[in-house]
């Protein structure tokens, strides 16, 4: 009788496998469970090997299947698998005519993006801030509705497992998974790989990067022909941009802000403050959007807003806190638009 309750009795592992492979690809698999015989040369053989020699990360395939059975265990149809933040680095270098300079495995460019700008576009320009999931811009409508009644189209993604700020900009600029980029945890190396800063550099465009002193986004892309500018604060970042998007001097400019990390960190996602501090970053982003038009108005170009990753309350100190595979830490939009010359 107790096998009647188990939604797995009479399903084999191997079974699991295939359908879960078949629904999301080996990317897909290996974006959520981050294994290597999911990420390298991947096999059905090779895979349930592993599988079965590694409890943890089967009872995380088989909950993954259990979420995705309706009531009743009928199998679902298939679905899309949503676009993920490592197709940003092609994106962006597609975006500006650039074909080459990404490591080969780099994720394809978002159509959804392209079809925006069908021609190009001559100048980007790409703000970054920092935790602001899905459910908060959701819960959040009337700050963020600025974005959708100027014209940006709000596009859905997923972030990569473990949602936590280095990981997830590597993830974004060098168009790899974690395994692929090497940064699987909070930290801030050098990365080695091949990025957006070595594609447009190579394909004689100029890139900047505008950031926070000592930010993810300030070290871990170090050491490429790009301009870096490092600043004490969000404050100081957007008054350096400003100053970079009148001098002209960029074909793509990226642009962080921390604040509202910062103060989820201190406190609650949901806080008074770490609500103003996400309306800091809108007004921020919208300030430097017009500076960007008008500066290129005799160009197309393209801007965007580009959260890394949400964030959750901690049940446990009350604080908020992201890295865990969850809506709330991985469920993501991004802001994109695209202007025309003249």
């Amino acid at each position: 009788m107790e096998s009647a309750k188990d939604p797995l009795h009479g399903v084999t592992l191997e079974q699991i496998l295939v359908a879960m492979q078949k629904r999301h690809g080996w990317a897909g698999l290996g974006r959520r469970i981050e294994v290597r015989c999911f990420l390298y040369d991947p096999s059905i053989k090779s895979a349930l090997t592993f599988l079965r020699k590694t409890p943890w990360a089967r009872s995380k395939l088989e909950a993954w299947y259990l979420r995705e059975l309706p009531r009743g265990g009928a199998p679902k149809a298939p679905p899309a698998p949503e676009p993920c933040i490592i197709s940003v680095a092609r994106t962006a270098a597609e975006l500006l005519g650039v074909k080459a300079g990404l490591a080969p495995e780099a994720a394809p460019a978002d159509g959804r993006v392209l079809a925006l700008a069908p021609g190009g576009v001559k100048k980007l320009l790409l703000y970054a801030p920092d935790a602001i999931g899905r459910n908060f811009i959701s819960k959040q409508a009337s700050t963020f509705a600025c974005l959708d009644d100027t014209g940006f189209s709000r596009l859905p993604l997923r972030s990569v497992y473990p949602p936590k700020t280095p990981v997830c900009f590597a993830s974004m600029f060098s168009g790899l998974t974690p395994h692929g980029h090497g940064i699987k945890q909070y930290e801030k190396p050098q990365l080695a790989c091949p990025t957006l800063f070595d594609a447009l550099p190579a394909a004689g465009l100029r890139a900047g990067i505008v950031a926070v002193k000592d930010s993810s986004m300030d070290l871990i892309f170090r050491g490429r022909p790009v301009d870096y500018y490092s600043e004490p604060d969000d404050a100081a970042v957007t008054a350096r941009a400003l100053a970079l998007i009148a001098e002209g001097l960029h074909d793509a400019l990226v642009v962080y802000h921390q604040e509202y990390d910062d103060v989820l960190h201190a406190g609650s996602p949901w806080a008074e403050k770490a609500m103003a501090a996400a309306g800091h970053h809108v007004k921020s982003f919208r300030e430097l959007v017009n500076a960007f038009d008008t500066r290129w108005a005799a160009l197309p170009r393209a801007a965007a807003f580009l959260p890394d990753h949400g964030a959750h309350v901690d049940p446990a100190t009350g604080r908020g806190t992201h890295g865990d595979d969850i809506p709330a830490d991985m469920s993501l939009f991004h802001f994109w638009r695209a202007g025309r010359a003249g």
